[in-house]
């Protein structure tokens, strides 16, 4: 396109020649920016050249003899053609630059978005390492502060893979890992236990091998998991050796609680049946005497009745027996030595029971004093001594009798029979320990049972009766024994604080029946028909009037009813009003009449009561009629009986 002036629509479409005598007139001309068109500015010069302009505009200068020529105009239009074709070019390679920027921008776009990503997720990455870092610190924290034992274990070998500190503490080990379980455990079943262990917790006792001889055990929880492709088994240990002995103690106190509850029962059982047994002695040694009077003094009759009082007091004896285990024997209680008295012992079994064992003694001079009955004591020394030399039997042994102080704690006394009677202090304690057989837990529970034994011939209440004495005093009993070593008995009796009263004075002379009698008036109260009728006969010989009551109501009624009654001879144990209740309504009624108190319980209360309700004397049954006698004597005195009330 050859131009003088140009219109902006067409200028943009096409490359242009545009003849001008100078740039500045060509500015002029030019209808839009330059950056925007495509072409040439021709003017005149002295010698030809091409410069560029701005944009798309070459300058073109020619001669002006040139400019008129018509092959000028053939090449501007050459040139005018390759411009558009340059233009066209540009154009092209202006949208494929387009596109590459477009596709560098988007490239560009991805991989800032891909980098942004990648430091998002590196990011991310870190907060969760750290997480898991300070998970994993915080977990073995717990895992190595917990107080349960924890440990893992292959499932086939039982070998330990790895355990935390309370673990390694408890099996007293630095380091656990390979060791096999047989070398921690010392449960037998505890391997076969370990690979028997399912997905669900399974919870068992075990006995771990300590640091020490003793065994530390535990409540295992064992579970089986799978860790890294290996089935293991997790096993939790929870230390329960001191719950453990609790409940064993507590198991030994309620076994004990319940001995001492089935002693006392037979111990109830054994008094009445000896309070019930005298009453028929009584019956039997009285009338025996009365026959015995009533004979010739060379009647051979008499020679079968001397030997039926002889056999009664042996079953009397056997009742005292029976009282003693019992522990409600009337003991004739006084301060003793207990190491003078065991030493008296000595001279006894010495040449008795050499031939099976030798006796070493061992008693501390310097007690205290005991609270105790001189009989009874000097009875538990010399049955744990026999029960001692026959234990040792045929062979050689060693029997131990010591005295000494031991001071007891309230655990001390929990080991002890009768211990939760007493109270916590020192106590005077009498051992005998011997190296026999021993004896096993189910003969320990037994021993004091009466007529118990492991001997073909049994020795009766020997053992029984030593325990009744010691409750009767008020002290305790342990035993310990194992089989095949040898058992030891001490007993503990509280040391003797408060002096007491002289004992009941003395008996009076042995006169024979037929020397003294009496006058006067006395009301015998029993509920045994039987021997209301035999003392009746005995206070009749001996010069008395009788009057009967079979209980106290009715003797309180008999005794209101009369003007004059000398003496009360009252049993202890009756139906509806007892001795005691029965002496107290009495004492209301007349407080100087003389009352004697008969049992066939010896009963440790008859010594309180003879002091609180002023009972004159006490007569145990099965009594010979010469003590009824005599105790008569000394209580009605012939002036007294002179007296009115």
């Amino acid at each position: 396109m050859l131009r003088h002036s140009l219109h902006l629509r067409e200028v943009r479409k096409h490359p242009f020649a545009l003849w001008a005598r100078t740039v500045e007139e060509a500015w002029r001309l030019l209808p839009g920016p330059a950056d925007r068109l495509v072409g040439l500015v021709v003017t005149p010069g002295d010698s030809p050249r091409v410069e560029p302009l701005e944009g798309g505009l070459l300058h073109l200068t020619l001669p002006a003899e040139v400019l008129v020529s018509k092959e000028v105009v053939r090449l501007l239009l050459d040139m005018l053609e390759q411009l558009e074709s340059a233009r066209q070019e540009v154009y092209r390679l202006n949208l494929e630059l387009e596109r590459w920027r477009n596709d560098l921008q988007r490239h560009i776009t991805e991989q800032v978005e891909f980098r942004e990503n990648l430091m998002r997720e590196i990011a991310e990455r870190r907060t969760a390492e750290e997480a898991a870092r300070h998970s994993q610190r915080w977990l073995e924290a717990i895992y190595d502060s917990v107080s349960e034992g924890i440990t893992l274990h292959d499932l086939t070998t039982g070998v330990v893979l790895e355990g935390n500190r309370c673990a390694r503490r408890m099996m007293g080990r630095e380091d656990l890992e390979g060791l096999p379980l047989e070398d921690l455990v010392a449960t037998p079943a505890a391997l076969d236990e370990l690979r028997s262990a399912g997905e669900e917790p399974r919870v068992l006792e075990w006995a771990l091998r300590g640091t020490g001889e003793d065994l530390l055990w535990v409540e295992a929880s064992l579970r089986r998991t799978l860790i890294g492709g290996r089935e293991v088994v997790l096993v939790t240990c929870r230390d329960i050796t001191e719950r453990r002995a609790a409940e064993q103690e507590r198991r030994r106190l309620e076994n004990q609680i319940q001995h001492t509850q089935r002693l006392e029962s037979l111990g109830v059982l054994a008094g009445g049946v000896a309070h019930d047994f005298n009453n028929l002695l009584m019956a039997i040694q009285g009338n025996v005497e009365l026959a015995m009077l009533d004979l010739e003094a060379d009647s051979p009759v008499r020679v079968s009745l001397r030997e039926a009082l002889r056999a009664s007091q042996s079953a009397s004896d056997l009742c005292g027996q029976i009282l003693s285990y019992s522990g409600r024997g009337c003991f004739d209680m006084e301060p003793l030595d207990l190491s003078l008295l065991v030493s008296e012992l000595g001279r006894m079994f010495g040449a008795s029971i050499l031939n099976k064992a030798s006796l070493v003694w061992n008693l501390d001079a310097d007690l205290p004093q005991v609270m105790g009955d001189a009989i009874q004591l000097r009875q538990i020394a010399m049955n744990l001594i026999l029960n001692a030399a026959e234990a040792v039997g045929e062979q050689p042994g060693e029997i131990r009798i010591s005295t000494r102080l031991h001071h007891c704690t309230h655990w001390d006394l929990g080991q002890a029979l009768l211990g939760e009677l007493c109270q916590p202090g020192d106590f005077v304690a009498l051992e005998v320990e011997d190296t026999g057989c021993g004896m096993d837990e189910t003969t320990l529970r037994r021993i004091f049972e009466p007529f118990f034994t492991t001997k073909v011939l049994g020795r009766g209440l020997g053992l029984a009766a030593v325990l009744g004495i010691v409750r009767g005093h008020r002290g305790a009993l342990r035993v310990d024994s194992k089989p095949g070593i040898g058992t030891r008995f001490r007993v503990l009796l509280p040391p003797f604080i408060e002096s007491v009263e002289p004992s009941s004075p003395e008996s009076g002379s042995g006169e024979s029946p037929a020397v003294w009698s009496g006058t006067g008036t006395i009301l015998v109260v029993d509920d045994e028909e039987l021997l209301r009728t035999l003392l009746t006969q005995i206070l009749e010989r001996h010069g008395f009037q009788v009057l009967q009551a079979r209980d106290g109501q009715e003797a309180l009624r008999v005794f209101q009813g009369l003007q004059r009654i000398d003496l009360v001879l009252l049993d202890l144990r009756m139906p509806r009003m007892d001795g005691f209740e029965t002496c107290q309504a009495l004492r209301a009624l007349d407080s100087k009449v003389p009352i004697l108190m008969m049992s066939g319980h010896q009963d440790s209360s008859l010594v309180a009561g003879k002091a609180t309700l002023g009972i004159q004397g006490v007569l145990q049954k099965p009594f010979q009629s010469g003590e009824l006698r005599d105790l008569l004597r000394q209580v009605l005195d012939p002036a007294n009986l002179q007296e009115g009330r």
